[in-house]
C-alpha cells in the first residue's frame, strides 16, 4: 500500500476527530475525569469497609490459594464463550456506517482501516473489565493476606486478560466465518470443562484427571496478590497472543455484519440518549441476532386442533404460554443465570452485608425485563389491541399471568442458589423467593404500560383536556431535569421495594416478619393490577375535569 493512502487516510480520521470534539476543552474533561476517579475511589473505599465476609471465616489463604484459581478459571471460559457466540453473530466490532462506505469500499487495504477500531476495542473491553475487576480485589483484600494494591493490581490484570479472551475469541470466530452451533458447542466445551474442574478442585479430589482445567493458569492471575507463578505466565502469553491475532485477522472482517452492526449501534446510542429502556433491550437482543424460536419447546411434531372459544382471559393465556414457550435458549439461560445471582446475593444480604441488596435489585429488575414478552408485544401493536372489544387494561393485566408463572420457575431456582449456599435459609427463602421476584417485576411492567399510546378516547387531547398541537408543560425548564430522572428512576424505584423483604430479614429473621412481607408483596401488586385496569378510564376523566374547567372559565369571561 501507498504512503499517500496510509497519510489520507491518518488526515480523514483526524479532521473527523477535530469536527466530532469541536471546541472541547480539554481541561474540563480532566477535571471530570478526576472528579470522577476521585469519587469511584472513595465509593470503593467505603464500600470495601461495610462488606463484611466476602469471602468468609472458614476459608482460609491455603484453600483459596487452591481451589480459586479454577473457579476464577469459570469466567475466563465464560468469557471465551460469549466471545465466540458474539463473533458467530458478526461482533464485536462496530464501525459507523460512513467508514463503511467511503473508507472500507475504497482501494485501501482493509486490515490497515480496521486496526484501529479493533484496538480500541480491546483497549475498552481490557480497561473495563480490568476495572470492575480491580474493584472487587479491593473487597478481597480486607479479608485475606496481601495489600490493597497488591490486590488490585492482580484484579487488573485478571480483568484485562478476561477482557482479551472475550474479544479475541470473538474476532476469530467471526474471521473464520464459525457457524453458530460451532460457536455454542465450543464454548460449551470449554466452559463444562473447567466448571467440572471447578467442582473436582471444590470437593478435595486432588488426583483426579479432572483437575486441569483450560483456563485455570488464567485464573491463578487474580491471586497474584499473594502468590506469583511463573508458570501463569503461559496465560499472559497466550491473551497476548490472541490479541495479535485478532490485529491480524482484521482483514477477514465481513462488511455486512459491520455494517448490520453500525446501523444498530447507532439506534442504541440515540435510544439511550432518550431514555427509552424498551428500545435498548429490543437493539441489544438484535445485536446478538436472537430472535424467537421457529418451534416452541416441547414440540409434539403435529398441531392439536383449536378447542372451543371459553372465555378473552383463556386465549390471553394461551396466547402468553405459547410465547413463552418460544423463548430462546440464550434468554432462558440469562433468566437462569439471573435466578441464581438473585438467590446468591439476597442470602449474602442477610448474612453479610446489605450492600449485596444491589446485587439482587439488579437481578430482580432484568428479570421482570426478560420475561414480560406477551405485554410487550400487546403493547408494540396498539392498532391490534384498540381493535378488540376488550378493555385495554383488562388486556394487559392478563398478560401479566404467563411471565408470572415464569417469575415462579426463577424464584424456586433462586431460593435453591440461597439454600446451597446457606442451608438454613431454606424455608425463609422458598416463602419470600416467589413474593420478591413478582414485586421485582413491577418496575418493567410500569415502564412497559407507561409505554403505551394514549386510548382512542383520548389521544387528541393532552393530560390537561389541551389539544395536543398546543401542548405546554407544566414543568418549569428549571425543573426539566428532575423530572426526566425522575421518570427514569420510578420503575427502578417500584422494583426496588421488592428487596424490602429481604432487609427485613436482616433485621428480624423469623416468621412474623415473612408474613409481614408477604402483604406487603401482596398490596403492591394489587395496587399495580388496579392502576393498570383503570389507568385508561383515569386518564380520560383527568382530561374531562381539566376541560370543564376551561369551559366555565371562557364562559365566566364572555360577556
Amino acid at each position: 500500500m501507498s504512503s499517500d493512502n496510509r497519510t489520507a487516510l491518518r488526515d480523514l480520521r483526524r479532521t473527523r476527530q477535530v469536527r466530532r470534539l469541536g471546541d472541547t476543552e480539554w481541561f474540563d474533561v480532566a477535571y471530570r475525569v478526576y472528579l470522577f476517579a476521585l469519587g469511584g475511589l472513595t465509593a470503593v473505599v467505603i464500600a470495601s469497609d461495610a462488606i463484611d465476609g466476602f469471602i468468609g471465616e472458614d476459608v482460609t489463604t491455603a484453600d483459596l490459594l487452591t481451589r480459586g484459581p479454577s473457579i476464577t478459571g469459570v469466567a475466563v471460559a465464560v468469557a471465551c464463550f460469549l466471545g465466540l457466540r458474539s463473533g458467530a453473530n458478526g461482533g464485536p466490532i462496530s464501525i459507523e456506517v460512513a467508514d463503511i462506505r467511503h473508507v472500507l469500499l475504497a482501494p485501501i487495504g482493509r486490515r490497515l482501516v480496521m486496526l484501529r477500531p479493533i484496538g480500541q476495542r480491546f483497549r475498552s473491553t481490557m480497561f473495563s473489565l480490568g476495572l470492575v475487576a480491580a474493584i472487587l480485589g479491593q473487597f478481597v483484600a480486607r479479608e485475606v493476606e496481601g495489600s490493597r494494591a497488591a490486590w488490585a493490581a492482580a484484579g487488573a490484570l485478571f480483568g484485562g486478560v478476561v477482557g482479551a479472551v472475550f474479544v479475541g475469541s470473538a474476532l476469530i470466530a467471526h474471521a473464520l466465518r464459525l457457524p453458530r452451533w460451532s460457536a455454542t458447542v465450543l464454548g460449551a466445551i470449554g466452559v463444562g470443562w473447567q466448571a467440572a474442574a471447578a467442582w473436582t478442585i471444590w470437593r478435595g479430589n486432588t488426583t483426579s484427571p479432572l483437575r486441569f482445567g483450560p483456563a485455570t493458569l488464567d485464573g491463578s492471575l487474580a491471586f497474584w496478590g499473594i502468590r506469583q507463578r511463573g508458570i501463569d505466565a503461559i496465560a499472559i502469553a497466550a491473551a497476548v497472543a490472541l490479541v495479535g491475532v485478532g490485529l491480524l485477522l482484521g482483514g477477514r472482517l465481513r462488511l455486512e455484519p459491520l455494517a448490520r452492526r453500525g446501523e444498530l449501534v447507532s439506534q442504541l446510542r440515540f435510544a439511550a440518549t432518550v431514555q427509552d429502556l424498551r428500545t435498548v433491550v429490543l437493539l441489544r437482543r438484535q445485536l446478538r441476532a436472537e430472535t424467537m424460536r421457529a418451534r416452541p419447546w416441547a414440540w409434539r411434531g403435529r398441531t392439536r386442533p383449536h378447542g372451543p372459544v371459553r372465555s378473552v382471559p383463556h386465549l390471553v393465556w394461551t396466547r402468553g404460554v405459547r410465547s413463552l414457550r418460544r423463548l430462546p435458549a440464550s434468554r432462558l439461560g440469562r433468566i437462569g443465570l439471573l435466578a441464581l445471582i438473585g438467590g446468591v446475593s439476597a442470602s449474602l444480604t442477610v448474612t453479610s452485608s446489605p450492600l449485596f441488596a444491589l446485587g439482587v435489585l439488579a437481578a430482580i429488575f432484568l428479570l421482570g425485563v426478560e420475561v414480560i414478552e406477551p405485554l410487550s408485544q400487546e403493547i408494540d401493536h396498539p392498532d391490534l389491541t384498540d381493535s378488540l372489544p376488550v378493555d385495554r387494561g383488562t388486556l394487559f393485566v392478563h398478560h401479566l399471568a404467563a411471565p408470572g408463572g415464569l417469575l415462579v420457575v426463577a424464584g424456586l431456582v433462586g431460593a435453591a442458589a440461597a439454600t446451597a449456599l446457606h442451608p438454613t435459609h431454606a424455608a425463609a427463602a422458598f416463602a419470600l423467593a416467589v413474593p420478591v421476584a413478582w414485586a421485582g417485576a413491577t418496575g418493567p411492567v410500569v415502564a412497559a404500560v407507561l409505554d403505551a399510546p394514549a386510548p382512542p378516547s383520548a389521544a387528541a387531547t393532552t393530560l390537561t383536556g389541551a389539544p395536543r398541537d398546543q401542548e405546554s408543560s407544566f414543568v418549569p425548564p428549571e425543573f426539566a431535569g428532575f423530572s426526566n430522572a425522575f421518570s427514569t428512576l420510578m420503575p427502578v424505584i417500584l422494583s426496588a421495594l421488592g428487596i424490602v423483604p429481604i432487609l427485613a430479614m436482616r433485621v428480624a429473621p423469623d416468621a412474623t416478619t415473612a408474613v409481614r412481607s408477604f402483604v406487603g408483596v401482596a398490596l403492591l401488586l394489587a395496587g399495580l393490577v388496579v392502576w393498570i385496569r383503570r389507568r385508561d378510564r383515569w386518564a380520560v376523566r383527568i382530561r374531562e375535569f381539566f376541560a370543564q374547567g376551561r369551559a366555565q372559565q371562557v364562559g365566566g369571561s364572555t360577556p
